[in-house]
Formats: C-alpha cells, structure tokens, sequence
C-alpha cells in the first residue's frame, strides 16, 4: 500500500544511497531493483509497518556502505562508459555495477538508463573535465608531467592506481573543462544521437559537436555513415533505418580523422538499440505473378539501389519537405505496413507512402529542391522518377502515367515532375511516394513533419 502523505519512519540504521520511493513502488519491487531483499530494507530503515510506503519517502539501500548521495537516473549518451560514469559520479565502476545489476560492464548502450548516486559533496567526482587520449609511448608520469598535472591525482580520477602504463588510445580525465567525464576526447566534444532506441522505418540523426575542424566517418551496424558539415564546428550524419530491421543492439561506430581525413585522431563504438516500428499488416493483395518474381524484383531493386546510393556533398535542400501531390488529406496505404502478395506471407513491406488520386491527370510537384537522376520505365516500380537532394537524401516517384522531368534536371519545390498513374505493380492509379536517407526507406511523415538536420 501507498500513502500520499507522511508517515511515521523509525530512524535509518546504516547509511548508504538513498532512494525516493515513485508512486506505485513496492518494498518487494524495491529491493528486486537493488538486488537486496524485504527484510534487509525494513532493517535499514527501521521500519515500523512494512506495508506504509508514500512517494517522496526515503530509503537507505542496505549493501552500499560508503556510496552517499540521492539515486537518480541518468540515460548514457553516446561515448559514455562505467569508467566515464565513475568518474563522473566519484563512485567505484564495480558499485555501479551493483546498483544497476550489470553483467557486461564493456557493453552499456546509448539510452540505456542507470541508476547514479548524486551527492552535494565528492571529492572524487569530476562534473566538469577534458578528456584527452593516449598517445604510443605515453606513461601516467610523462602524460601528467607534460601537463602540469599531479600524476598521483590523475591516476586516482582514472583509476590507474595499480599501474604507471595506460594503454595507447585510452581516454583519461583531467580536472576542469568543458563538460562532464565522457569517453570522447578532443577534438569531439559531445555526439547527439536523436534516436535512443532508434525506430525500424525512422531516419537517425546524429550530430559531432566539435572543438576543431576534422572529418568524420562510421557505421551504424551495416549501413555507413555519411558527416557532412552543417557548421564549421558540427558534423551531420542521416542514416535510414530498415523497417524490417531485427530488433535488437547495432554498434554505432564512430571515427575522427584530421581536417585533411589523413590521422585518426579518435575511435568510439558503442552499442544503439532498435525497437520494432509497430506497423500493421494490410489487406492481402492480388498482383502479376511477373512483378514478385524474384529474377525480375532483384535485378530491379539492384539498379535503384545503385541509384539511391551515392551521397553528395552539396544539401540542396532545406526546411520541411512538402507532399508531392495536392490532395493528401488521407493516405489509401501507409509507409512500413507488411504486405502478403498472391497469398504468400506477410514477407514484404510498404517503402513509401500511398496517395489517392482524382483524375490520372493529377500534377506531382518535387517537395524540395534537387537533381533529377532517374526518369523511367521498371517492370514493378512503372514509370519512376528519383531525385537527389544531396547528402545521401533521395525521393522517388512510382506508377506515374507520364514523366515531366529529365536525368539532369534541377528542379525547385512546386515544380511539376509527373502526372499520377497506374503503371506498374498496382491495384488501381495512385502516387507511391517514397524517401530514401542513406540508402534506406524512411517514413515520408517524418519529413513533411521535421526539419532535416
């Protein structure tokens, strides 16, 4: 039972992290969540009825002696690690470790949620430092040395007690700087990942926030990573998520060369999470046999991938897109829904976004500023344009009873490109309208929605 006011608690008897009990906590779910037990919590906190629990009441968590400070929690940013966290936090890696029952120290993911103690005082916690990575040849006393620093200070904060070597690459703190414990070190000074889990069928955004110009490159599991600058101290990557991607944990791989791409100057990988995108089966659908014919479908798939995979470096365009067609009250078919074509299993899925059509007349228009580099016939796509608007970022155009627009064309929003159809593997006239962003289709509601970068 939980009380929304006050009651009587005896006296703590051990001290320790302090936890304040949520709505809808329990003393049995409490100590699962800290790997305690019932009766060494009401011990703790000398309580006096164990069935009296109210929000905002605080408890010791027993088996922490010498950690202090308030439990929070805190969502791991990209470059963050135990021993970034234990630095931060002044608090040993194995206590954390603990609080938040971990079994693989070397694998935190980006979002993950920890449980972190946060005192008003600690000698030991570093809120504010410069990360700075270990050269070949660099010891403690020498790395220390060059900086002015107190060497016996610096291993301590690292965690280097037992030794005088670190190891080529490693990322050491130093007191003061710019922003808290991370594992980054100049010249990044944080990374943005906006989706933490990422969502199969979304587009991820991630962003290097700099203190030098350098270059950047990576991989998002198997898909590259294309940085381009969107500042002179900011670099962008777009990276499409399959919508039938497996759930489940993708290294995001990051590397930071020099100005001129030549030295490596730092190498972070970490684990992102992939959560299912929820979309819903549609109807079972009757097609020509000859456009889910493998030996047709795979050379076809292979010439747009192939169109859709370069990624300039010229963006042309800007804002939101618009939708491509005028009448986009309702949509007949949506982005990422699973598909059952002539009976078969839902084994496919839809890579865009379906418009209803009035007449086979109706004008399509490009939602943004680009290049035209397809304009053609396929056997399941009919006549299909694609446009690139730079940066990896591509639209594309399906069924169309005529093409306005030619390969080589730079065309302006609102430009008229084609006219909606029925060509192709359809059921009926309509636009199928899709979203490539790093050779991957994206749903297209979230560009007529936010502003990419």
């Amino acid at each position: 039972m939980i009380l929304l006011g006050p009651s009587s608690v005896a006296q703590a008897q051990e001290s320790g992290p302090v936890y304040i009990v949520a709505e809808g906590d329990t003393l049995t779910a409490i100590a699962v969540k800290f790997g305690t037990s019932v009766e060494a919590l009401v011990e703790a906190n000398g309580i006096a009825d164990p069935s009296v629990l109210f929000p905002g009441m605080p408890l010791v968590i027993p088996g922490f002696e010498g950690v202090s400070g308030v439990l929070a929690t805190k969502e791991v940013g990209f470059g963050e690690t135990l021993s970034s966290l234990s630095q931060r936090y002044g608090i040993a890696a194995d206590v954390l470790m603990r609080l938040n029952r971990l079994v693989s120290p070397g694998r935190i993911f980006v979002g993950q949620s920890l449980i972190v103690p946060e005192a008003e005082a600690n000698a030991l916690a570093l809120p504010e430092a410069t990360m700075l990575q270990v050269r070949p040849g660099d010891t403690v006393l020498e790395w220390a040395a060059r900086r002015g620093l107190n060497p016996w200070t610096l291993r301590i904060l690292n965690h280097q007690v037992d030794r005088l070597w670190v190891e080529p690459g490693a990322i050491l703190a130093t007191p003061g700087g710019p922003g808290p414990a991370s594992g980054l070190a100049a010249p990044v000074e944080a990374v943005e990942v906006t989706l933490s889990p990422a969502i199969q069928g979304r587009t991820e955004e991630i962003r290097l926030r700099l203190t030098a110009a350098a270059t950047a490159e990576g991989n998002l599991g198997s898909w590259r990573l294309h940085f381009f600058p969107a500042d002179d101290r900011t670099l962008v990557a777009l990276q499409g998520i399959h919508a039938m991607a497996e759930p489940g944990f993708y290294d995001l791989d990051i590397r930071v060369h020099d100005a001129e791409g030549g030295e490596l100057l730092l190498a972070v990988a970490q684990p992102l999470q992939i959560v299912e995108g929820g979309y819903p089966n549609d109807p079972p659908l009757a097609v020509p046999p000859q456009t889910i014919d493998p030996s047709v479908t795979s050379v076809e798939d292979a010439q747009v991938a192939a169109v859709v995979a370069p990624a300039g470096a010229e963006r042309l365009w800007q804002g939101v897109f618009n939708y491509p067609v005028s009448n986009y009250d309702a949509f007949p078919s949506r982005f990422g829904s699973r598909r059952s074509y002539n009976n078969s299993g839902y084994d496919y899925y839809h890579a865009g976004l379906d418009f209803y059509y009035t007449s086979l007349d109706d004008q399509i228009y490009a939602p943004a500023r680009g290049r035209v580099v397809f304009a053609g016939p396929l056997t399941v796509r009919g006549n299909t344009t694609f446009i690139d608007h730079g940066w990896g970022v591509y639209t594309g155009y399906l069924h169309q009873s005529e093409i306005l627009a030619s390969v080589g064309d730079l065309v302006e929003v609102g430009q008229v490109i084609g006219r909606v159809g029925d060509t192709g593997r359809v059921t009926g006239p309509h636009l199928h309208w899709e979203i490539w962003v790093g050779g991957v289709p994206v749903n297209p509601l979230d560009w007529v929605a936010t502003a990419y970068p």
